[in-house]
């Protein structure tokens, strides 16, 4: 069984609550500066969805001691890129620097976190920005409906059946007041994640950022949201026209764990098995031998709580959407039925090492890692355990997680129809 070298990496604790994660990596004179808060949209409450997504953009719009844009402007003209993503369950905002470039970038994110300043005029700018933003990416895209439908079909639970982009009447009837408080109530030191991987001295990085976020208060009331998901108990189905689609498209759910448990490991593996390459089942079957599908994808969806697994793809004009449904089911019945082969499962374990290898290439991927286990997990430690588990995986954990989750009242499909 082949070993990734372990990422080496120290974890402190300021006094004001913030986990600070660094990882010193001297080979290239980069610094990647990256917060994540434990907040996504999932810690919304109903009628003020997107608030999450919308301080994704609030971020930027200046501080105490800075003014609009002047971080991005900041970045820029040191030579480094930045940006920041938001989804169910974090927020995370991002630079990566020139190495001697490490105090700006850690100013930068202390003055936004202690005095982020969000009036009227940014407030209204922004509101504004994240709707045109939905009409763009979601209302007025191909499939884009579909893809926020989606999870509304499937989840029960508000928390993860709602868009992280929101809806544009919360958005509308939002008040600053409203968006202030959820700001107070996340947008701390101890709600937050300090990540940094690249050129630096540790004990000296460690003193910067007492030096820059010690004296920011501990503020936040946050509280994890109740994420647990009931059981289904029969199959969900639903059509939807879709003016702007050419093509018609499916999407396919089955409910699974949380990304700790058992399943997801193995069900991840089967992913690779049916989708990943020219050589995968799906591949071979749908669109090689049949020239049925396209634009294929597939494999858990990666939210911190109980997850999904997805199967989502277009359909060509000359197949039958129905029997195309058919051969996917097929597929996972079979994958349910008998185990996969020793060949599939040695060639999925050395797609998943080339990837988790590849991630430790650049000092950012390693650095948005650790916090993102540091989020999920509650440990950062636990992605140097990560190669292991998968490629401890047999042909029988996969034949288990799919009897498990290939059942008919635990699917969910949604099939877009082309309108005119």
């Amino acid at each position: 069984m082949d070993r990734a070298p372990e990422i080496e990496f120290e974890v402190h604790r300021l006094e004001n609550g913030l986990e600070v994660i660094l990882c010193p990596d001297r080979l290239i004179p980069l610094v990647h500066v990256s917060v994540h808060y434990r907040v996504g949209s999932s810690y919304e409450q109903p009628g003020a969805s997107g608030f999450a997504h919308l301080f994704e953009h609030l971020m930027f719009q200046g501080s105490e001691n800075l003014s609009k844009n002047e971080h991005g402007r900041l970045i820029d003209e040191a030579g480094g890129r930045w940006n920041a993503t938001t989804n169910k369950d974090r927020t995370n905002y991002y630079q990566t620097l020139p190495s001697h470039y490490l105090d700006l970038g850690l100013w930068l994110e202390a003055e936004r976190m202690r005095s982020l300043q969000v009036t009227p005029e940014n407030f209204e700018n922004q509101r504004r920005t994240v709707i045109e933003e939905r009409k763009q990416s979601y209302d007025n895209r191909p499939y884009g409906r579909a893809y926020l439908r989606f999870d509304e079909l499937a989840y029960s639970n508000w928390a993860y059946a709602h868009s992280t982009i929101g809806e544009v009447e919360d958005l509308e009837g939002a008040r600053i007041e409203d968006v202030r408080h959820f700001h107070r109530a996340h947008y701390g030191p101890d709600n937050a994640i300090l990540s940094l991987c690249g050129d630096f001295d540790p004990r000296g990085a460690l003193k910067r950022v007492e030096h820059y976020f010690g004296p920011v208060t501990h503020r936040t009331g946050s509280r994890p949201p109740r994420i647990v998901e009931p059981e289904q108990r029969e199959e969900k189905l639903e059509e939807m026209d879709d003016p702007l689609a050419v093509l018609p498209a499916a999407y396919l759910g089955f409910h699974i764990g949380d990304p700790s448990s058992p399943e997801s490991y193995a069900l991840a593996m089967l992913a690779l098995i049916l989708s990943q390459g020219e050589s995968s089942r799906y591949y071979r079957e749908l669109v090689h031998k049949r020239n049925w599908i396209s634009s294929l994808s597939a494999g858990p969806n990666h939210y911190k709580g109980p997850q999904l697994f997805k199967i989502s793809f277009l359909i060509q004009s000359q197949a039958d959407p129905h029997e195309v449904i058919r051969a996917v089911d097929d597929e996972l019945q079979r994958a349910a039925q008998e185990p996969v082969s020793e060949q599939e499962l040695e060639k999925a374990r050395n797609q998943f090492t080339f990837r988790f290898v590849s991630r430790q290439s650049k000092v950012s991927r390693v650095a948005e890692t650790l916090a993102r286990y540091s989020v999920y997990y509650g440990d950062a430690r636990i992605a140097n355990q990560e190669l292991a588990r998968y490629q401890s995986v047999t042909a029988d954990d996969i034949l288990a997680a799919a009897r498990k989750t290939f059942r008919p009242r635990n699917r969910i499909r949604l099939m877009v129809r082309p309108a005119a």
